[in-house]
C-alpha cells in the first residue's frame, strides 16, 4: 500500500462475498490488538470502528513512514487473522476481500465528516440506537475515557473535533450531508 509519510488515510475492508469477520465477540479485541502491535511503528491510529463485516481504520503515518513494512504489515495482520477466524469456526478459505482500500483525507471538513462518518457506522447499519452503545470503535475515547490505541491528542490537533465532550457528543449526532457521504463511501 502506498502510503506518503504524515498523511491522514481511510483504510478499510470488509468481509469476502460481505461476510461476518468477526463471528465472536471476542474477535474484535484480539483483531484490534493485532492490527495495534502490527501497525505502531508506521502510523498513529486516530479512530477506529469494526462492524460485524467489515472495519475502519482512521490513521496517520509517520514521519519515518516506510511502505514496505506497513504493507507487509498489513498482509501479515489479515492473514494471521484469518487462519485464527478458520481454525476457530473450522473453515478454510479467504476472509477478507483482496484490496484494502485506502483514501487520502486532505481537508479539514473531510476528516471530521470521515472521522464521524467511522463512529456513525454501527447506527447507520441499525445495530444500535446510540453511538456511544457499540463497544468495539473508538468513539468512548474522544468522549469520556481517552485510553485505549487511538492517539486522542493527536487526532484532536488533526482533525476538526470539539475538546469538550458536550459539543463533541452532539457534533457526533449530526447528519452528514451527502455529498460529503459520495466522498467517503465505501465498497
Amino acid at each position: 500500500m502506498n502510503l506518503a509519510p504524515e498523511s491522514l488515510y481511510h483504510l478499510y475492508n470488509r468481509g469476502n462475498n460481505k461476510q461476518v469477520i468477526f463471528p465472536q465477540e471476542r474477535n474484535y479485541s484480539y483483531f484490534l490488538t493485532k492490527a495495534h502491535h502490527e501497525f505502531k511503528a508506521e502510523i498513529d491510529f486516530l479512530a477506529y470502528c469494526m462492524m460485524p463485516n467489515h472495519f475502519h481504520f482512521l490513521i496517520f503515518t509517520k514521519p519515518e513512514y516506510n511502505s514496505a513494512k506497513f504493507t507487509n504489515a498489513l498482509r501479515t495482520l489479515l492473514s494471521s487473522y484469518t487462519r485464527a477466524i478458520n481454525k476457530q469456526q473450522n473453515t478454510t478459505g479467504s476472509l477478507f476481500q483482496q484490496n484494502t482500500r485506502s483514501i487520502e483525507i486532505s481537508s479539514d471538513t473531510y476528516s471530521s465528516t470521515c472521522f464521524h462518518y467511522i463512529h456513525q457506522n454501527p447506527l447507520r447499519a441499525g445495530l444500535f440506537q446510540k453511538i456511544e452503545d457499540w463497544p468495539h470503535h473508538s468513539f468512548s475515547q474522544y468522549w469520556k475515557n481517552p485510553e485505549g490505541i487511538c492517539n486522542v491528542h493527536l487526532g484532536h490537533s488533526l482533525i476538526n473535533i470539539s475538546n469538550d465532550s458536550n459539543q463533541f457528543y452532539k457534533d457526533s449526532y449530526r447528519v452528514i450531508p451527502e455529498e460529503y457521504l459520495l466522498k467517503i463511501s465505501l465498497f
